[in-house]
């Protein structure tokens, strides 16, 4: 395959987030995260296991021998490429999440170099959106395998480029470090194999799988490097990984990170258009009608008083994002949706809702626990969250 495919595999209309999967060298977009079976595709999994979201695999021509590789792009223009393809589908608007393996990550970090050097804000805004990579056996200084194909006769430049022939990858690599530098918020996560593939060589070795960058410690999984992206369960350290990351993320994002700032929460959404009565009665939870409604009153009173355009109105849109992003993902899709018991979804609900939010200030306005419960309920009243799993 020579040509960029751009395939979205997961689209939901209240997403909170983009994942963009990136194969590696002779991989593809589909088969190089394909366990194997009926249900073997993992990336559905996860679509299925967090919060609302958009998924993309991303497919390029990245062959072993050169006259099959002497048509596809080089990693240059690659990445330029990828960007417009990004820009057209309005990438950039959300949290973003890469999820590599081998050279799919050395294009990643060719992809946020590009970003960060555009004149075009589309392109730009992909650096900025991007919150967390994670690499699955990429190297970072070099290959092993590289060196060994590299003196079998027609090896091709994508090859070259993992064996860091021209000292491209440490140099790419320390625009990496600036570029986590320089955005706090970013988090950078690795994963290399512990076993010899086709027990003949440890493809990507401990000491090449490390960036360097502070946080990003490499785990090591008992795979080689074409198993390392093919969990074989929900349970697979790797997925559960991605999986606990990716959820990270979504926690820590602000409404200054992609389609959290853009929400209007003084208009009701139009996902559910139940009133709050009718959604507790839903959920069986209309004992607790009259002090949600009352709570919600007072929340959407000091709401409106906050004006339009103000630090306080900006403020209390930061804690509603907060409140909406962690109960959709700590509570929402992990317990409701699996018809937890009550009581395990209460336990979530304080510990992964209301104590973090509680603990932190929004702005320069620190909430107390009555006013984030109380907007819980108005986010229930304004139709962007529910307590019923849907139908």
């Amino acid at each position: 395959m020579g040509e960029t495919a751009f395939n979205q595999i997961h689209s939901a209309s209240d997403a909170l987030i983009d994942i963009v999967f990136v194969h590696g060298l002779s991989g593809d977009a589909h088969s190089t995260w394909d366990c194997g079976g009926n249900d073997g595709f993992w990336p559905q999994w996860l679509t299925g296991d967090i919060a609302p979201c958009n998924a993309y695999c991303l497919g390029y021509g990245a062959t072993v021998f050169e006259k099959w590789a002497r048509k596809e792009m080089d990693m240059f223009e690659r990445a330029d490429n990828v960007l417009e393809q990004f820009a057209g589908k309005g990438l950039g608007k959300r949290p973003l999440v890469f999820v590599t393996h081998s050279l799919g990550g050395i294009l990643v970090k060719m992809v946020l170099r590009a970003s960060v050097d555009a004149d075009d804000e589309d392109w730009a805004a992909v650096s900025t959106a991007t919150k967390l990579v994670i690499f699955l056996a990429t190297p970072h200084i070099g290959s092993s395998i590289a060196n060994i194909v590299e003196s079998v006769p027609g090896a091709s430049k994508h090859i070259k480029l993992l064996g860091n022939e021209t000292g491209m990858l440490e140099d790419l690599n320390k625009a990496y470090r600036k570029f986590c530098a320089a955005n706090d918020d970013h988090v950078t996560k690795v994963y290399y194999e512990k076993h010899k593939t086709r027990k003949a060589v440890l493809v990507v070795s401990r000491e090449s799988a490390d960036p360097g960058i502070p946080g990003a410690n490499p785990v090591a999984v008992d795979r080689d490097h074409i198993s390392i992206c093919k969990p074989k369960d929900r349970d697979d350290v790797v997925y559960r990984g991605i999986k606990r990351h990716i959820e990270r993320t979504l926690s820590s994002a602000t409404p200054s990170s992609g389609a959290l700032a853009f929400t209007d929460y003084g208009a009701k959404s139009d996902h559910d258009r139940r009133d709050l009565l009718q959604k507790l009665i839903d959920a069986n939870r209309e004992i607790e009608y009259d002090y949600a409604n009352d709570a919600q009153n007072k929340f959407a009173r000091g709401y409106a008083r906050t004006g339009l355009f103000s630090a306080a109105k900006e403020d209390h849109d930061a804690l509603l994002a907060e409140i909406e992003t962690r109960f959709v993902t700590h509570v929402f899709h992990p317990y409701i949706c699996k018809d937890a018991p009550e009581d395990a979804v209460r336990k979530a609900l304080q510990e992964n809702v209301l104590d973090p939010i509680i603990a932190k200030s929004f702005g320069g306005t620190k909430f107390p626990a009555s006013a984030v419960l109380s907007g819980l309920y108005f986010l229930t009243e304004q139709c962007h969250i529910r307590w019923d799993k849907p139908i």
